[in-house]
């Protein structure tokens, strides 16, 4: 059932409403009237004939005084997708010489826990694909490439590339772990490594996190490393999809010169 025009209006001012209260503070204060009229917002959602609109009105109840930036974002994502909303832009240049048949798959994959942005998850579907990777693994709130925006940043690589929803990521951890696999996390954590140190010669799984966030605590306990990418600029960190490109890429590389 497609959006009405009033359908479109609520849902709009809603967003527009986290987003202002996500920026507000650093430190995620604001104003119990803002978050009033929020919850007010998404409550009247609940007599909206379109069942995709009124199945998020309960949501307003887990928006409370006390709860943490990182849920408060979470509770956003439903109504960000709802109206194909994106961080970034998703326009490509299209090559129509693709190869008819890839190379033997390479022993690494990508592990995906809570990426917000459906731009960033076909990104690194693309990038995946084309290093010949194995598998990648969404967890979390991690859209999944059934969703349209996913798919058309993947430019159909989701269809040539294996992949499963797993929704605890510490399960999902443990089970590679049991596999054989190399957990290593790409993350800005002081005790990381260098990204281009070299690799031990094991397939290796890759963990990104949160673009905003990062890993949890309880994650970074159970990885074998971190590694972090050398910069030179202010910032401290590059986009989640460029980060798995220049790690797939280098460990592609190493793994070429055995």
């Amino acid at each position: 059932m497609n959006l009405s025009i009033q359908d479109k209006k609520s849902l709009e001012e809603i967003h527009q409403l986290f987003l202002k209260l996500e920026k507000s503070s650093g430190d995620f204060s604001f104003s119990e009237a803002e978050l009033k009229k929020l919850k007010t917002l998404i409550s009247a959602l609940s007599v909206c004939e379109n069942p995709d609109v009124s199945r998020l009105a309960p949501l307003e109840k887990h928006l409370t005084p006390g709860m943490t930036l990182k849920h408060f974002v979470s509770y956003a994502i439903p109504f960000e997708r709802l109206l194909h909303k994106n961080l970034q832009d998703d326009e490509f240049l299209v090559v129509e010489n693709d190869r008819e048949q890839a190379e033997s798959k390479l022993p690494l994959v990508f592990v995906l826990d809570n990426i917000r942005s459906a731009f960033n998850v076909g990104s690194i579907f693309r990038t995946a694909e084309c290093l010949g990777a194995e598998k990648i693994y969404l967890c979390g709130y991690t859209p999944l490439p059934t969703q349209w925006k996913v798919e058309k940043t993947a430019m159909g690589t989701q269809e040539y590339l294996a992949w499963e929803e797993a929704p605890k990521l510490l399960e999902c951890l443990e089970e590679l772990k049991d596999e054989g696999y190399r957990i290593v996390a790409l993350e800005t954590a002081a005790s990381a490594s260098d990204l281009f140190e070299k690799f031990e010669s094991e397939p290796t799984a890759f963990v990104l996190g949160n673009e905003r966030f990062g890993l949890d605590p309880e994650v970074l306990k159970i990885i074998d490393e971190v590694r972090i990418i050398p910069l030179r600029g202010r910032k401290n960190s590059l986009n989640v999809g460029v980060t798995a490109a220049v790690a797939g890429f280098e460990w592609m590389r190493q793994w070429r010169l055995k």
